[in-house]
């Protein structure tokens, strides 16, 4: 037994379990029909919600399970084997979800979060720009002060779930600004259908095809005064506030669709003869799968380890910083590898290698690229 296996309690055994058998029985069957439409799995979700997966770190008492991060990165590595899509998509719930049971009051947690834990609500974090980026002293995006509440203007670009979301949080500059501050604040907008002036245009991606994604436009978008989440001015931290959790869960999704390509890789160099002899008995493909094998281990024990401090309440941005960069270069590594230890055979669209194969390159773009994550990790180690 590995150390990193001895360390699970019987809780986190239970979640991985339950995510196992949630990606066996509904994920997997779904996997290349939700590739093949490139359509949101609302109903994958739904069940995510049933059998408790979205509510992982939502508290008990709004309809969450109450466990800890350790357990969700179980969770997601799990889902992520059956589907980058569809592990990404629950990804951009959480870390909406998050902010609300973190900073909303009791009639906003009342009102989103049991919905969030069921899957009946799905929730998306608004912050990039198209020209501002997520840099908080450059966003455009306005919401300005009403007798009766805010009306927002201004272009999001990206944000897992947007569009399709029954809950947007919005970061944007509140005006009248305050005396002192940028006045960056959250407010909570519905979806597009619920929110006239919100206009939806999504964005098409060589991979994760059915995580949506894609351009948010607010014209006078009105919403009540009860919308803001949290006090003016804590915009930027709200939605940053659980940063190092989100990169260590890319990080955890990354090691699931690694680990999806390596099976494959080691189940076709076992089964597949040339020149009568498995190709597994070639030092060439011996030495691709030592390898892959290595680094897929060394990526896990990053995520794990990182996951497991914020589990105890010992966070640290460079242990996440290193999670989500390394997995991310790794995924490249061992989904390009299985497919060249496949031949041509992988490079077919019949088989599963070519979209884990696209789905990991966006894990290295997510979440801060990696060359910001080696920057931190370097900023961090020097104690710039």
């Amino acid at each position: 037994m590995s150390l990193i296996e001895s360390a699970l309690s019987e809780e986190h055994r239970e979640f991985r379990d339950r995510a196992d058998a949630f990606a066996t029985d509904v994920v997997a069957p779904r996997a290349e029909a939700i590739e093949d439409a490139d359509e949101f799995p609302d109903d994958v979700l739904a069940e995510a919600g049933d059998r408790g997966l979205l509510g992982v770190l939502l508290p008990e008492e709004y309809g969450g399970e109450g466990s800890d991060f350790l357990s969700y990165c179980l969770v997601i590595e799990r889902i992520a084997q059956a589907s980058g899509a569809v592990a990404e998509s629950i990804q951009g719930h959480t870390f909406a979800a998050l902010p609300i049971a973190h900073h909303g009051t009791d009639a906003q947690k009342e009102a989103y979060l049991e919905p969030m834990a069921r899957g009946e609500s799905i929730g998306s974090m608004l912050l990039t720009e198209p020209d501002a980026g997520s840099s908080p002293t450059e966003l455009s995006t306005v919401a300005e002060e009403t007798d009766d509440g805010y009306a927002i203007s201004g272009q999001k670009a990206f944000g897992t779930n947007a569009g399709v979301a029954d809950v947007h949080l919005v970061v944007a500059r509140k005006r009248p600004a305050p005396e002192e501050g940028h006045g960056v604040s959250v407010f909570l907008v519905p979806s597009p259908e619920e929110a006239p002036g919100f206009t939806f245009d999504r964005v098409e991606f060589m991979g994760m095809r059915g995580h949506v994604t894609g351009d948010s436009t607010f014209e006078d978008v009105a919403v009540p005064a009860d919308a803001l989440l949290g006090e003016v001015g804590q915009g930027f931290r709200i939605a940053m506030g659980t940063i190092d959790m989100a990169r260590t869960g890319l990080g955890a999704i990354a090691t699931g669709i690694a680990t999806a390509a390596f099976e494959e890789a080691i189940d076709y160099a076992g089964d597949r003869e040339q020149g009568g002899n498995p190709v597994g008995e070639y030092q060439a493909v011996q030495v691709l799968v030592a390898e892959m094998d290595a680094k897929l281990d060394g990526a896990r024990h990053l995520v794990y380890n990182s996951a497991h401090d914020i589990a105890a309440g010992e966070g640290d941005t460079r242990a996440s910083s290193k999670a989500k960069y390394v997995a991310s270069d790794v995924v490249e590594y061992v989904t390009r590898n299985a497919i060249q230890i496949h031949g041509g055979t992988g490079y077919r669209t019949d088989y599963p290698l070519e979209r884990y194969f696209r789905d990991a390159k966006i894990l290295s773009l997510i979440g801060g690229t990696t060359e910001i994550q080696k920057t931190t990790v370097a900023e961090h180690a020097l104690e710039l």
